[in-house]
């Protein structure tokens, strides 16, 4: 595929669509890991997992950091006509990723039990927490390494490549759920060793890109090291932001929950997080199929091209936004029930809560869409600012503010508002900006 040349509308589609099966494939860990813990564990394993999704938020924020960054500038590169620049970045992102991944690696297996406990495990919680989440931490650098991984390759012109690697890896996490946790009856631990095994199975397809004649990297020396560090961390940062304000959220979420409905809510909110994980991915997946194709655009100055791509990712987010909206209206206790074992208690409370929370996924294509468009034209700044407004200070203050006034509802209704708030911004940011593309 030609990122220049081709026509924009199939390579977009050619983009698009290995790049949502690889964020379903990937969501697929979170549902099975979800469903065969409700079914095998009960409540108080999802529970758990709803504080163990954010942890994954973080592990993976470390990887797309590197990732995304290094292949915006990758892409920019090559569409400047300049390979061994290109090729320099491609080492430094891979340099930062390595560095970056024994640093977090050390520092969650030292403080794995503090962490734990700031991420909302409470006493009788922590025994689930445990077991499923410390063996994920031991094996981090394939997840961080496959998230960074997933971009780079990608960028490198092989969608598909990156497609096979997560979706081979996904379906052996789904057949391990199974096998774990029911027959053998390992519980919590064996939904985590499927998704460890699936992990690795995924970063072992991505790695063997760079045995293929097809693969265009190359490392070389870094050209002004200290420089190209700064880009890429400053670039990557607002994607990576997406995803890591997520997992801070989902603490805030987490603690605002049991406090205000308890373990029961909490058990619910597991659910909903599941959703949230599948659905931001999907979106993200949108803005990660634009970015090889806007920022190799960008760098040769095609701004006819940027803006087509950008229309039909936006069409396409607000499609996606409206049918996830629809699902969480109409079926809320099918939801509930395909994940969990359900008590009265549960059924009861859990239609009101999915109803409210889905009506935030309206919008929030739009606003992660946009986060991705700023960031491939190396508008950076904008990025981050429009992923920490939505992902946490909005998010955040509105969490914290609304159950003051309406109890648990308030922490249901928080997301949508800020969602809406978002939009309110960058519609104005991107009539501005839009001579730059």
């Amino acid at each position: 595929m030609d990122l220049l040349k081709s026509p924009i509308q199939k390579l977009y589609r050619n983009f698009l669509v290995p790049s949502l099966l690889s964020a379903v494939v990937t969501s697929i860990y979170s549902f099975v890991d979800m469903i065969a813990i409700g079914r095998g564990v009960g409540p108080e394993g999802t529970a758990a997992i709803s504080i163990a999704t954010p942890i994954l938020g973080i592990i993976s924020f470390f990887g797309i950091l590197c990732g995304v960054g290094g292949s915006v500038y990758l892409g920019k590169a090559r569409g400047e006509g300049a390979t061994e620049k290109s090729n320099a970045y491609f080492s430094a992102s891979l340099f930062l990723a390595v560095v970056v991944t024994i640093f977090a690696w050390v520092g969650f297996i030292v403080f794995s039990t503090p962490i734990y406990q700031f991420f909302g495990a409470t006493e009788n919680l922590m025994p689930y927490v445990q077991e499923y989440t410390n063996c994920i931490v031991w094996t981090m650098p394939f997840f961080i390494l496959s998230a960074y991984l997933t971009n780079i390759v990608r960028s490198d012109g092989a969608p598909n490549k990156a497609m096979k690697a997560v979706i081979i890896g996904g379906v052996f996490n789904i057949f391990g759920d199974w096998f774990f946790v029911f027959p053998m009856g390992w519980g919590m631990f064996g939904a985590a060793l499927a998704t460890v095994l699936g992990m690795i199975i995924q970063f072992v397809i991505l790695c063997s890109h760079f045995c293929s004649k097809k693969c265009g990297l190359r490392i070389v020396k870094p050209l002004r090291p200290l420089r190209a560090f700064r880009n890429i961390l400053f670039t990557g940062f607002s994607s990576s932001i997406v995803s890591i304000s997520l997992s801070i959220l989902t603490v805030i979420l987490n603690k605002q929950v049991v406090r205000y409905g308890g373990e029961t809510a909490l058990a619910v909110f597991g659910v909903v997080v599941t959703f949230l994980l599948l659905f931001q991915s999907l979106f993200a997946g949108v803005g990660q199929a634009i970015q090889p194709i806007v920022s190799t655009n960008f760098g040769a100055g095609f701004k006819q091209r940027i803006r087509d791509v950008d229309r039909f990712s936006m069409m396409t987010a607000l499609f996606m936004g409206a049918g996830f909206t629809l699902i969480g209206e109409l079926f809320p206790l099918q939801i509930v029930r395909l994940f969990i074992d359900a008590t009265p208690e549960i059924l009861e409370i859990a239609p009101k809560i999915i109803r409210i929370y889905f009506l935030s996924f309206l919008l929030m294509g739009v606003n992660i869409q946009t986060v991705y468009y700023f960031q491939s034209i190396l508008k950076a700044k904008l990025a981050t600012i429009l992923a920490l407004l939505r992902g946490l200070l909005f998010s955040g203050i509105l969490v914290y503010l609304l159950p003051l006034a309406w109890g648990l509802d308030g922490v249901w209704w928080a997301m949508g508002i800020a969602e809406i708030l978002v939009v309110a911004i960058l519609v104005p940011l991107r009539r501005t900006n839009r001579q730059v593309s």
